[in-house]
């Protein structure tokens, strides 16, 4: 595997681990980290990884999706997920923070 997906993919399972631990700053940092190897994995990566490392950044922005809520929750602001399980968008109430943190 190429040094940049081997990268990319120790960042998606640091991604995990950030949101899990509910670590906003490190998920920040790994954002930051993904955005700048993204170009070298669509240049190097084969199609079948590029699908799996797709699926893993699903399966992680679903969890971060569910920190958000319970963030929310915590904070006093809608409490009510804006997201399905499948992470589709649910509607959004007038005056919804959708989608920040």
């Amino acid at each position: 595997m190429h040094e940049a997906a081997q990268a990319f993919a120790r960042a998606l399972e640091a991604e995990r681990a950030a949101a899990t631990r509910a670590d906003l700053d490190a998920l920040l940092r790994i954002q930051e980290e993904k955005r700048a190897l993204m170009p070298l994995v669509q240049q190097h990566a084969p199609a079948e990884l590029a699908r799996e490392f797709a699926e893993r950044a699903r399966e992680n922005l679903s969890l971060m999706r569910h920190l958000l809520a319970c963030l929310r929750g915590y904070i006093s602001l809608e409490a009510e997920p804006t997201y399905t399980a499948r992470g589709e968008a649910i509607p959004s109430q007038p005056g919804a923070l959708r989608g920040r943190l």
